[in-house]
């Protein structure tokens, strides 16, 4: 059987150029890209990179100028002055404030409850001598205490009764205390 006309004639032809378009089209891209990247590195290289460089050199001029403007006795007193700065930054960092564990003791204390005594060691333990209306206010002083933030422990030594109507109950509580409570750089 023979081919009809049709198919003759299409076998005929020459393929369509579309598969040729996509070659052009990919080159144009890349050729694009290649274009950019190289004003990129052309601009960066002959415009901006001596624009810093002539920026370098004005802060290097005036650093210069700053450190001939300063005799050189002026210099070595500013950095002992800077490093008296700097240590005592560090000493204050790490200071223990008195003042700031009578803030949280304040806090801390029950309403019928007043101090006779204060003594504070190096070990962050705190040595108090109180005074209390009645048994039960010892009690709730002692378990404000214990449950406190910043109490490693408490230890009660002595508890009195009164002596007299008039007195109260005299306790002696010694509480060992986390050494952040009295650290400046809570504050």
């Amino acid at each position: 059987m023979p081919l009809p006309e049709k198919v003759i004639e299409q076998l005929g032809r020459e393929p369509s150029s579309g598969t040729r378009g996509w070659a052009v089209g990919a080159l144009l891209f890349s050729g694009g890209l290649l274009f950019l990247a190289l004003v990129l590195y052309f601009g960066l290289t002959y415009g901006y990179q001596p624009y810093l460089q002539s920026q370098l050199t004005a802060a290097q001029t005036q650093v210069t100028g700053l450190n001939n403007s300063i005799s050189s006795d002026q210099q070595v007193q500013l950095i002992d002055f800077y490093s008296q700065i700097a240590n005592l930054q560090t000493l204050l960092q790490n200071h223990v404030l008195a003042s700031q564990f009578f803030s949280w003791l304040e806090k801390n204390t029950e309403a019928n409850v007043y101090y006779q005594t204060f003594s504070l060691t190096s070990a962050h333990e705190v040595s108090l001598t109180g005074v209390a209306n009645t048994e039960a206010d010892v009690n709730q002083q002692l378990a404000i205490f214990e449950n406190a933030p910043g109490v490693v422990s408490a230890s009660v030594s002595d508890v009195t009764a009164p002596q007299s109507l008039q007195g109260g109950w005299d306790f002696t509580v010694t509480l060992a205390m986390s050494p952040s409570i009295f650290l400046a750089s809570n504050q």
